[in-house]
């Protein structure tokens, strides 16, 4: 496969980027499982995906936060517990290496196991979440973080996947707070795991900038729609929605062909 891609791929991915971004920044994602598959449909190399898809992440994941953060969403006493010690923990799982197979079998259960847990709690979703006592929010947080934070860059994803489920079953805020520090912790995580990883390939600039800018406005759009127009339930919903589909990619990647 080649890593550059002719004018006429690039005219199909851009839109594609669009939409996934929009997508993913309405549930404060970043998107990199959706720009990855999408990448893949058009032939791109794994090398040449990865800076892409990590950069298009904190695109979207950054202009999420800006808009959710303008709208008051990101609760930072209830986020930094997590936040801090995920952040060496994302460099620590960065640096370990395991078996493709492992890695995507690890992937899909986890994935599967939050959108499940999404689907449960869809129906009864809270507009106003309730915060914990500082006591039982360090006891949980902080082992938590952790462990999302290695999982994070194990994987090579954001965290948000596992943190938000985790919040909505404790009831500790609501969809669109989850939102909020879904961006905030992808941002942070995916900006590490570039430094533990490192970034392999070259990329033309011919093909990232306008991937960029699609990207930028499709998150844009996508945080903003879902900041003024969707519900605390239909939000949960969505979020369950692209996280199941990103269970099944891995899922199936896993499978022999």
């Amino acid at each position: 496969m080649n890593e550059t891609l002719t004018p006429g791929l690039l005219f199909v991915l851009i839109p594609l980027v669009f939409i996934v971004a929009g997508a993913y920044a309405s549930v404060g994602l970043g998107g990199g499982t959706g720009y990855l598959a999408v990448m893949t449909l058009v032939g791109m190399s794994t090398a040449a995906m990865t800076p892409i898809a990590l950069f298009l992440n904190l695109v979207v994941t950054g202009m999420a936060l800006l808009r959710f953060g303008l709208a008051g969403r990101l609760k930072w006493r209830l986020f930094l517990p997590f936040l801090l010690p995920a952040m060496p923990a994302a460099f620590l799982g960065g640096i370990v290496t395991a078996d493709r197979k492992i890695f995507l079998a690890l992937l899909a259960v986890t994935l599967m196991a939050a959108a499940v847990t999404m689907f449960r709690f869809a129906p009864n979703a809270l507009e106003q979440g309730q915060e914990p006592e500082r006591k039982r929010l360090l006891l949980v947080a902080l082992p938590a973080g952790f462990a999302i934070g290695f999982l994070s860059g194990f994987l090579g994803i954001g965290g948000g996947v596992f943190l938000g489920p985790l919040i909505v079953f404790l009831g500790w805020a609501n969809p669109k707070e989850i939102a909020a520090m879904n961006s905030a912790l992808i941002l942070v995580l995916s900006a590490i795991a570039l430094a533990a990883h490192g970034i392999k390939g070259n990329v033309e600039l011919p093909v990232i900038i306008p991937l960029a800018i699609a990207a930028l406005i499709g998150g844009f759009g996508g945080a903003t729609f879902a900041e003024k127009r969707l519900s605390a339930r239909v939000l949960q919903r969505v979020f369950a929605v692209i996280v199941l589909i990103a269970a099944i990619k891995a899922a199936y990647d896993v499978i022999p062909k």
